[in-house]
């Protein structure tokens, strides 16, 4: 792939500063870090014959960084499996992108997109596990570990799991002695790569909130706060 002189000096500063400390990276592994950071919006507009976006480099990437998350829950607190669980939401899309913006260190300036195109939360997010796939294909997994959790171990341990809203909903209905919430899948388009899910909570066989996501955990958390919101008499966040 190739890439002009600006965006490889802005590439290999980013890389060589802490805590990726990466200053030696071959025009292979600087052409995959490029992709990571290039939306389909940017190729649509902007893109060259044989230019890629990172949607390969998310499938490997999300995986990669599930992985190492989780792995940090399970040494670092001693709970059953459905806290762990609800400390993995930590990695849906809102609550990453939230993170990544928190460290301030300019990655988001680093995501090309095309000039309609909004850097929504799905984006940063999906760029960042499209990096961390880069930097496992660099690196190998102990290095992009390291970098993973010295970037995040700070914002894992501070995510609020009071924010689990099927919990929060399942609670809700339990004080009131009702019947629990029921989750049902109402459908499912995308690619195999890029799946989205929609769910309907419901009580009663009565629908009280919907959800879409890449997965059933975050289509069903979806769902849950949109019910939570009706059921509160709030607006959508």
């Amino acid at each position: 792939m190739e890439i002009d002189g600006d965006r490889i000096r802005l590439l290999r500063d980013f890389l060589s500063s802490p805590p990726i400390r990466r200053r030696r990276v071959d025009d292979r592994a600087l052409g995959r870090y490029h992709e990571a950071l290039v939306h389909r919006s940017f190729i649509r507009e902007c893109g060259k014959p044989g230019s890629s976006d990172n949607e390969r480099l998310e499938f490997l990437g999300d995986r990669v960084l599930n992985l190492v998350v989780a792995e940090f829950l399970y040494w670092t607190y001693p709970e059953p499996e459905g806290e762990l669980t609800a400390r993995m939401e930590w990695t849906e899309n809102r609550n990453l992108a939230r993170a990544v913006s928190a460290l301030a260190i300019g990655f988001e300036d680093l995501v090309l997109v095309g000039s309609n195109q909004e850097k929504t939360p799905r984006i940063i997010a999906g760029a960042f596990e499209a990096f961390v796939a880069a930097l496992y294909l660099d690196l190998g997994m102990a290095r992009t570990k390291a970098i993973i959790v010295e970037l995040m171990s700070g914002s894992i341990r501070e995510y609020r799991t009071d924010r689990n809203y099927k919990k929060m909903l399942q609670e809700h209905f339990q004080k009131q002695n009702r019947s629990l919430p029921t989750y049902l899948l109402e459908d499912r388009s995308g690619t195999p790569h890029h799946p989205s899910f929609t769910y309907v909570v419901t009580v009663d066989a009565e629908i009280i909130g919907k959800g879409v996501g890449r997965s059933k955990a975050e289509a069903t958390q979806n769902a849950a706060r949109q019910a939570l919101n009706r059921l509160n008499g709030t607006h959508e966040d």
